[in-house]
């Protein structure tokens, strides 16, 4: 099973909003992301690659992807 929960921190616990349907003892891996209307997941690595050359990598995906020019067709 995997879910997606919300959860509020109180005291140095993770207090679920709704129940979790686990069996007592149950073992889970969490990955924590802030609830923030704000939040872009993104922030943190737009930008790291500014240095390079001037290429658009949009325009250029057939030809990384599929190692072709834009003028030949499949």
């Amino acid at each position: 099973m995997t879910a997606t929960i919300e959860a509020v921190y109180e005291n140095g616990i993770l207090r679920p909003k709704k129940p979790l349907g686990l069996v007592e003892g149950a073992e889970v891996r969490l990955t924590l992301s802030p609830v923030d209307s704000d939040y872009d997941p993104l922030e943190e690595v737009i930008g790291i690659c500014d240095d390079g050359p001037p290429i658009s990598l949009a325009a250029r995906h057939d030809e990384f992807v599929y190692g072709l020019k834009l003028d030949e067709t499949p």
